[in-house]
């Protein structure tokens, strides 16, 4: 097991798990071409977009002799651990739609849908840009 290539897998598949489910939105026309073909119009994730502090730690369990020894498995499992930031974007949501609603603003805390992507433009509207422009103006 080389663990610098291991830890690039981990971390490179983390970060593209991220992307899936934060950035990466996808867009045809209505014949079905893509007009989101390009990293100008198509965006993945950049360095700005890996957490500053990234902390991967490989267990040596010399005695399992089912372990995985080798790159060619390392990359998937953290793939989908990226929907723990799906999932964090989705309460975080929950948080301020309560805040603002608890404020007079109305509207339902609980109950949204958050597709996959969720690009910050959806984010925002999640969260009720109108309430928070609202709020922040009570505020000053």
């Amino acid at each position: 097991m080389c663990v610098y290539v291991d830890l690039a897998q981990v971390e490179g598949g983390f970060i593209q798990g991220v992307g899936f489910f934060m950035y990466e939105e996808f867009l045809t026309n209505s014949d079905g071409l893509a007009i989101s073909d390009s990293t100008w119009n198509y965006k993945i994730p950049t360095v700005d977009t890996i957490p500053k502090e990234f902390n991967v730690e490989f267990l040596n369990n010399p005695h399992n002799k089912n372990r995985v020894l080798s790159s060619k498995a390392s990359g998937e499992p953290p793939l989908l651990l990226a929907s723990s930031v799906h999932c964090a974007m989705r309460e975080a949501i929950r948080a301020a739609r309560a805040e603002f609603s608890s404020s007079g603003s109305g509207g339902s805390a609980v109950t949204f849908q958050m597709n996959v992507p969720t690009t910050m433009p959806m984010v925002k509207e999640l969260c009720g840009l109108d309430i928070v422009e609202k709020y922040l103006e009570s505020l000053a």
